[in-house]
């Protein structure tokens, strides 16, 4: 079971989790939208972010409601979905952590992806796992070497050992302030111990796309796994 993470500490380039592995390079980069596509796209944009945003920083948002299957992992977060090995950090590209997906968000609330349990916090607020009720274990992280914001901009719903539901706000973020510290937002969605696993599918899709990638809407359905 993942375990309740009240310790980090740094080695080399790698921060140490509990037994999660966070890398930060000093440099990242992020392809931007090409304007006329993001044009194009600006209704839903504006759509998405007005829709589940709080009012008040460490304010509870509503929860959301969307259909749910067993098996299922939804986006916690509206944005720009990409390949996890398009993610610039060396760990979470690898695979060496799970398989997910990266979503470039355009909203500052994390929800729960399914029904489930908090399986481990992080002093910092930065990163979440949960227990899913098909056994399913769910990384999300928020952000590239965020963990030496120290908490700052990001504020938790949520404690270790919480029964959750799909919809449920898990954790805001301030994106300006994580841009303002000099780091990433992207949003990293993984299932990690793959050896439990039976199969498991990718199918983020969406019939928008922003250079080339799909705008996800919170509760889109991400990934299908199945455990032995």
């Amino acid at each position: 079971q993942l375990r309740t993470i009240v310790k980090q500490r740094k080695i080399g380039a790698l921060t140490v989790l509990g037994n999660t592995y966070e890398t930060f390079p000093a440099n990242h980069t992020r392809a931007t939208c090409a304007p006329d596509t993001l044009e194009a796209s600006m209704g839903l944009l504006d759509s998405l972010k007005s829709t589940f945003t709080s009012s008040g920083e460490a304010s509870v948002p509503p929860a959301a409601s969307f259909a749910t299957r067993e098996g299922v992992i939804y986006a916690p977060v509206n944005g720009v979905l990409v390949n996890l090995d398009e993610v610039p950090d060396e760990t979470i590209a690898s695979g060496m952590l799970g398989q997910g997906y990266g979503i470039e968000p355009i909203t500052g609330t994390i929800y729960a992806p399914a029904n489930g349990r908090i399986g481990a916090t992080t002093v910092t607020n930065h990163s979440i796992g949960m227990i899913t009720e098909d056994g399913l274990r769910v990384f999300i992280h928020v952000g590239l070497g965020t963990v030496e914001m120290n908490g700052k901009g990001f504020a938790r719903f949520v404690e270790m050992g919480d029964t959750v539901k799909a919809g449920q706000p898990l954790i805001s973020f301030d994106r300006e302030a994580i841009k303002a510290a000099g780091h990433e937002d992207i949003v990293t969605v993984i299932v990690s111990e793959l050896d439990r696993l039976k199969s498991i599918d990718h199918v983020g899709e969406s019939g928008t796309l922003i250079d080339g990638n799909p705008l996800v809407k919170l509760g889109d359905p991400l990934l299908v796994a199945k455990t032995k």
